[in-house]
């Protein structure tokens, strides 16, 4: 099969590009879908149960679950100077453990890593699945791992990946744009694979008739960020911006919309459906407090103008609108260095698989867009985060899902749908395996 040059590209537009590509920064989306295609984690598990991996040549742990024996595959490398060496692996898998317990010990045997519990620990795997525990070394602040690709090209306008071996019938590079506006020359661009990182209406609309098409509900959450110093106005917030009228404002493009109470989407063990409860009543020694709504769209000025007036005439609040340049928000959400300048902001949550502990990572991990964040919802996070029995994570996130609303911190506004294109003439394309919207580049096939 003959291809024109450039054909083995695959080009994506994103919302942004991020400052750095690191584990460190794998809540942002467009780091995670790097790190899909750069890293790969001890293990899969696409079909929700059964356990595979591309990186070890065998495995195996004792009934209990007390004991696991991990082999690697040393032909792999993370580039040409560090291999995934028997050692490597003894010393990766004895930190990542760390992040779980410390009651661990860890052995190299025969060229194999043991890792032994004094309990049984059956949700060990599961944390292994997880991108952010994959293999990895950072070279020069951008991280390298056991992926198909790695990458070789950091600019203002855009990232490039390149495959460590080329193949004959697949995807050689992987170019990643920053999302320029409606009058973004990518738009018009035929040779562009994937505009499914922008919103709908974002996207271009030739697409609908040239690519082929798949109905997702991703693993997706919007909500209203709350960020205000004291937790009984911030109820007040919480309380009185309708969500159904307030989510038809800021997004007017879209028209339907799947409900959520919580910041787990529905799909992630511990969710539940429906709108929030809300019963709004602002006590007087609040009336006339200001509240700042940071927006960056520009289609929804007229929207948000009328709700603003409805809103401040039926509660007596004066909220007003702190508007940015498209794509220059998000530098402000996740400045951890000052305070912000805005009291709420609509931001979308993602994970790519049903780990509860990544919908809650924006507001309580270590790169946050709200300031104000109680010590219990921080130690609560920090356990659900370490803890692997599924039905102790369950619990554990149903609970802080519930801190969340009690303390005000964010509004759950909406669970994100989409129409997902992708080229034709691609055989073997697999989207939504694991709850994953981010297709795995390595492996598509003319």
């Amino acid at each position: 099969m003959s291809r024109e040059p450039g054909a083995d590209s695959w080009g994506v537009v994103v919302g942004s590009l991020p400052e750095n590509i690191s584990v460190r920064n794998i809540t942002d989306g467009t780091v995670s879908y790097i790190f899909h295609q750069t890293h790969e984690p001890l293990f899969r598990q696409e079909d929700g149960q059964n356990f595979t991996s591309r990186v070890l040549l065998g495995w195996s742990r004792n009934i209990d679950c007390t004991e696991y024996k991990f082999c690697p595959d040393t032909s792999l490398k993370f580039d040409e100077e560090i291999a995934f060496s028997a050692e490597f692996l003894n010393s990766f898998i004895g930190g990542v453990t760390q992040k779980i317990t410390p009651d661990f010990t860890v052995v190299l045997e025969g060229g194999c890593s043991i890792v032994r519990f004094p309990e049984g620990r059956p949700g060990y795997l599961s944390f292994l699945t997880r991108y952010d525990n994959a293999p990895s070394v950072e070279i020069k602040g951008v991280a390298y791992g056991l992926g198909f690709f790695y990458v070789s090209t950091v600019t203002n306008n855009e990232i490039e990946l390149s495959r460590k071996i080329p193949e004959s019938r697949g995807y050689n590079r992987v170019r990643i744009y920053a999302y320029q506006g409606e009058k973004d020359q990518n738009l018009r661009n035929r040779g562009i694979s994937d505009f499914n990182r922008l919103s709908s209406f974002q996207q271009p609309a030739w697409i609908k008739g040239s690519y082929l098409s798949f109905d997702n509900i991703e693993l997706r959450v919007a909500s209203l960020a709350i960020n205000h110093p004291d937790v009984n106005f911030r109820r007040v917030i919480y309380n009185c911006i309708d969500v159904d009228e307030f989510r038809r404002a800021i997004i007017p493009a879209r028209k339907e919309f799947y409900d959520v109470q919580t910041l787990l989407p529905v799909g992630v063990p511990g969710a539940k459906g429906g709108l929030p409860r809300q019963t709004c009543s602002v006590p007087g020694r609040f009336a006339g407090r200001k509240i700042v709504l940071a927006n960056e769209r520009a289609d929804n000025s007229e929207q948000l103008r009328e709700y603003v007036k409805k809103f401040n005439t039926k509660t007596g609040l004066m909220m007003s609108v702190k508007q940015y340049k498209p794509g220059s928000l998000d530098a402000e959400l996740l400045n951890s260095g000052k305070p912000r300048d805005y009291d709420i902001a609509f931001i979308v949550t993602a994970n790519s698989s049903p780990d509860q502990e990544g919908f809650f990572a924006f507001y309580s991990g270590k790169v946050r867009v709200i300031d104000h964040i109680p010590e219990k919802i921080l130690r609560g996070y920090g356990i659900l985060d370490s803890e692997v029995d599924p039905e102790k994570k369950k619990a554990m996130a149903e609970e802080l899902a519930d801190r969340f609303r009690d303390d005000a911190l964010a509004l759950p506004l909406y669970q994100t749908f989409a129409r997902l294109y992708y080229p034709p003439g691609i055989k073997n394309l697999a989207v939504g395996r694991g709850f994953a919207e981010i297709p795995d580049i390595g492996d598509l096939r003319w």
